[in-house]
C-alpha cells in the first residue's frame, strides 16, 4: 500500500488503475479455498428460499422511491447530472473521458438511460459503517467483449479516504481491512469470454497473497445481454467468530453463498465502501488463451444500483409515474454520514527553515516545496527522536512531502514500538526523479513485520519516526512539511 496525498473530496481522475489492482492478480493459486480459523473451509450453502426472496425492490415497483428506505445505503440510476455531476456525487471517478450515457437499457429499466464505460473506468464511493452490504446492479457486456480483469467490489476499511486503496499481492491485516469482488472469470480458457460470475477475495486468513477465488453456479455469461447481479458481504457477529459470509444471485437467483469467515478482528472494522470498477489489461488474454484478443470490444452498461442493508433483489413492476428518475445519493465522506475520525490539530511540525531541528541523518538545502528549505538525507535514513510523545488514537496522522533527486525504491517509514518492542513500518514504495510527493496516513496503519502483517501502533505512543529507501550511495530525497496531527 502507498502513502497517498491528502485530495480534497471532488471529482478525482485516476491516471492508472494499476495503483489499485495488481497486475498478476489472477493466478493458480486462486483457486484453493481458504480455510477459516476452525482449519475448515468456508463452505458454500445450497440456494434456498428465505427473507431474502422478494427483496425491498417489492416494496418499491419500479425502484420508485426505494432510495427513501432507511435501509438503503446509496442509490443511482445515472438518470440525473452530467458524468462529472455523477463522478463528484460518489466522490470519485477514474477516466472520466471514457464514460458516457446510453439509451441501451434493460427490460425492466424503469428509466431513460444508462452508462457505459469503454477501455477502463470506474466510479467509487462509501455509505456509512455497516455490518452487511447488499449491492445490486445491472450490467451488459458488449457482444465482442473480451476477459476482464476485475469487476465490482464491496469493501470494508477502516481508515476510508476517497479514492480505492492498493493491496493487491497484500495479505489485509485483520483490524483494517477486507473486500470480495463479484467478477467474470474464464477459468483458464474454460469458458468463452467474459466467463462465469465467481467472488474474488482479500481478507487477513486467505492462504496465498494473490486473494482467494468462490465459484458459484457455472453459468456462462451471455455477451449482449443484461444481468441483474446482486452480492453480499456480512462480517463476523465477533472478533472470535468465523460466522461471516458472502452471497451473490443473478437476475434473483442465488448462484453461491458462502459462509464460515472471520472476516475480522476488530468490532472497529466496518463495511463501508463500493467500487463500481471496469479494469481491463491485456493478462486474462493471455490467461485464457484468447485466441484472438485483437477483435475484442471492451466496452460495458451499468444502470440501477442499489446499495443497502438487505436483499434487494431485480427491479420489480412499474413506477407510478411511467418513468421516474431517483433522488440519487452522495458519497457518505461527503455527507458525513460516516464517521471517520479526523485530526483535529497539528501538534508537531518541521519545516526546516530553521535547520534540522530534531532530526538527525541528512542535511538542510535549498530546493523545498514553494522554494522553502528541505532536509536532503541519504539511503540510510533521516529520524527523529522524543521530539513529540503522542498517544496514537484513531485519529493520529503523519503528513510530509518527499522529492526524489534520483529515482529510488523501497521508501518505508519505521517507526518504534514501546508495546511491542519491535519496529512498525508503512510502505511508500517507489519515487520518481524531481517530484514532490505527499505522504498521510493514519499511525494505526503502521505494522510489524516486512510484510505488515504484525500487530498496529493502535494504543501505542508515536514519538519516534525514521524514514529509509534503497537507493546509491550519492542518492538524496528531500522531506520537508513535516507534521504530527491529533
Amino acid at each position: 500500500m502507498h502513502g497517498l496525498p491528502t485530495i480534497a473530496l471532488v471529482v478525482i481522475v485516476v491516471c492508472c488503475v494499476m495503483t489499485h489492482v495488481g497486475a498478476d492478480a489472477v493466478s493458480a493459486a486462486e483457486a484453493a479455498r481458504t480455510p477459516a480459523r476452525s482449519g475448515l473451509p468456508p463452505q458454500a450453502s445450497l440456494p434456498a428460499p428465505g427473507p431474502e426472496k422478494g427483496g425491498l425492490a417489492s416494496l418499491y415497483p419500479g425502484d420508485e422511491g426505494i432510495e427513501r428506505d432507511p435501509r438503503v445505503l446509496f442509490v443511482d440510476d445515472f438518470e440525473t447530472g452530467t458524468i462529472a455531476e455523477i463522478g463528484a456525487r460518489w466522490g470519485n471517478i477514474s477516466k472520466v473521458e471514457n464514460f458516457s450515457f446510453s439509451e441501451d437499457i434493460h427490460n425492466s429499466s424503469p428509466g431513460n438511460r444508462s452508462i457505459r464505460i469503454v477501455d477502463n473506468g470506474h466510479l467509487f464511493t462509501h455509505t456509512r459503517n455497516v455490518d452487511v452490504m447488499y449491492a445490486r446492479f445491472y450490467v451488459k457486456f458488449h457482444e465482442k467483449t473480451g476477459y476482464i480483469h476485475h469487476f465490482v467490489h464491496l469493501v470494508a476499511d477502516r481508515t476510508p479516504e476517497p479514492w480505492p486503496k492498493g493491496g493487491a499481492g497484500e495479505r489485509p491485516a485483520g483490524d483494517m481491512k477486507f473486500s470480495t469482488g463479484i467478477e467474470p472469470t474464464g477459468r483458464w480458457g474454460k469458458f468463452p469470454p467474459p466467463g462465469v460470475w465467481n467472488f474474488y477475495t482479500y481478507w487477513h486468513e486467505m492462504k496465498t497473497k494473490w486473494g482467494t477465488t468462490f465459484d458459484g453456479k457455472q453459468e456462462p455469461i451471455v455477451p449482449g445481454r443484461w444481468y441483474c447481479v446482486e452480492a453480499m458481504l456480512k462480517a463476523n457477529s465477533s472478533p472470535d467468530k468465523a460466522d461471516g459470509e458472502q452471497a451473490f444471485w443473478v437476475d434473483g437467483e442465488l448462484y453461491g453463498r458462502f459462509t464460515g469467515f472471520r472476516w475480522r478482528t476488530t468490532d472497529k472494522l466496518k463495511i463501508n465502501s463500493f467500487w463500481l470498477l471496469y479494469y481491463n489489461t491485456d493478462q486474462p488474454a493471455r490467461h485464457n488463451k484468447d485466441p484472438n484478443p485483437q477483435s475484442r470490444v471492451m466496452e460495458v452498461w451499468f444502470d440501477d444500483i442499489v446499495v443497502a442493508t438487505e436483499y434487494v433483489g431485480p427491479v420489480f413492476g412499474k413506477p407510478a409515474s411511467g418513468k421516474k428518475k431517483a433522488v440519487p445519493s452522495r458519497s457518505a465522506l461527503l455527507t458525513k454520514e460516516l464517521s471517520v475520525a479526523r485530526p483535529g490539530k497539528v501538534v508537531f511540525s518541521q519545516r526546516f527553515e530553521n535547520g534540522a531541528g530534531n532530526f538527525k541523518g541528512g542535511e538542510v538545502v535549498d530546493g523545498g516545496v514553494d522554494g522553502s528549505k528541505a532536509l536532503a538525507f541519504p539511503p540510510d535514513g533521516t529520524s527523529i527522536w522524543n521530539a513529540f510523545s503522542v498517544p496514537v488514537e484513531e485519529s493520529t496522522t503523519i503528513r510530509f512531502q518527499l522529492k526524489a533527486l534520483e529515482d529510488v525504491d523501497d521508501v518505508q517509514v519505521l517507526i518504534w514500538s514501546k508495546n511491542h518492542k519491535d519496529n512498525c513500518r508503512y510502505h511508500l514504495g517507489s519515487l520518481k526523479k524531481n517530484q514532490w510527493r505527499e505522504v498521510t496516513f493514519r499511525a494505526i496503519e503502521a505494522r510489524v513485520g516486512w510484510d505488515r502483517t504484525g500487530p498496529s501502533l493502535e494504543a501505542d505512543v508515536l514519538d519516534n519516526f525514521k524514514l529509509t529507501y534503497r537507493g546509491g550511495t550519492s542518492a538524496r530525497v528531500l522531506i520537508d512539511d513535516f507534521e504530527i496531527l491529533q
